[in-house]
């Protein structure tokens, strides 16, 4: 089962912090998207002070179901990946901030078809093909007209890339925070099986956050835009686009002191050069969700994504995060 054995054992164990301003985990877990260097919408302008530390651990389950067809290419995703993350984060001064993110990825047949197909049918959604393909398989294969070049059936667990991030303050007033954004993402991961890219990314950017949003105190908002420089990936080394572009926006309402309700958006450009829409066109998601703080210390958090442009990211995500700040 896809979801069982990591979020089952990691609830238990997950170690992590509590943000400023407790904006989602919205990380792509498309199985030729996730694995470029994007940065997620937690890496804002909120950054800790010097000798501050904060400890952030993430598990993403995504559920693909995509089929498409062009002249010249075809690709079939139909599975689940898993993304659990384990991150550091700690100020070296009053402006800057240093951390990285290790991740560990499965691709597998998983067991969320079932229950994806209720809340599609709860909601309205489209169900795409999973009236016509068999529940909880993996397939994830693409095709060009030269021969097939990804055919992955058997499950795939293993490290994935690892990233090294920084942030620096720009400036803030009362109610803002403005930083720059950095990020290194390294090859650690296997690109034959799509648990990394094989090639190193680079990526900066822009995160603004905002308290008292529209003049009330208990809404907050953020922004981040981001443009990535992906280096050269093992599969589809003709086809990935060299820059990405991405933009993320949202709003939390402040429930009580203990409770956050959050929804935000993410467009990403294309990633490559393709006529395959999950490939070759820009991506759009909607993640909602919220959380609870158990103290000072220990926030718990709650999220699902949903490609809000059909077939341009993973059909669903679920999420748990447990966020920790000493």
């Amino acid at each position: 089962m896809g979801i069982r054995h990591p979020l089952i054992g990691v609830a238990a164990f997950l170690v992590t912090t509590s943000l400023h301003a407790d904006v989602l985990n919205d990380h792509d877990n498309g199985p030729f998207t996730g694995i470029f260097g994007m940065p997620d919408s937690t890496e804002g302008a909120n950054l800790l002070g010097r000798g501050e530390q904060r400890w952030d651990t993430f598990v993403q389950t995504a559920s693909h179901s995509i089929i498409e067809t062009s002249p010249g290419e075809a690709i079939l995703l139909d599975g689940e990946t898993t993304r659990f993350e384990l991150g550091y984060r700690i100020g070296l001064s009053d402006r800057l901030e240093v951390g990285i993110e290790i991740p560990y990825l499965w691709h597998e047949s998983g067991g969320l078809d079932t229950l994806i197909d209720s809340w599609h049918d709860a909601f309205g959604f489209p169900g795409r093909f999973r009236e016509v393909r068999p529940q909880d398989v993996l397939q994830f294969t693409y095709i060009e007209t030269q021969g097939t070049t990804l055919d992955l059936s058997n499950n795939a667990n293993g490290l994935g890339d690892v990233r090294v991030i920084a942030g620096w303050r720009l400036g803030s007033r009362e109610d803002s925070r403005h930083a720059l954004r950095f990020g290194v993402k390294l090859p650690t991961g296997d690109g034959a099986t799509l648990l990394g890219s094989g090639g190193t990314d680079v990526s900066v950017g822009l995160a603004g956050d905002f308290d008292n949003a529209f003049g009330q105190p208990s809404l907050t908002g953020f922004y981040r835009l981001s443009a990535v420089r992906i280096g050269e990936p093992d599969l589809l080394p003709d086809r990935y686009r060299e820059l990405v572009g991405q933009a993320s926006f949202g709003m939390g309402w402040n429930v009580s002191s203990l409770v956050e309700l959050r929804a935000q958006a993410t467009v990403r450009t294309a990633a490559y050069d393709s006529a395959i829409e999950t490939l070759g066109e820009t991506a759009a998601t909607l993640t909602v969700g919220g959380s609870l703080r158990f103290s000072e210390q220990w926030r718990l958090s709650i999220a699902v994504a949903e490609d809000i442009k059909v077939n341009s990211a993973p059909d669903v995500a679920f999420q748990l995060g447990l966020h920790y700040r000493p």
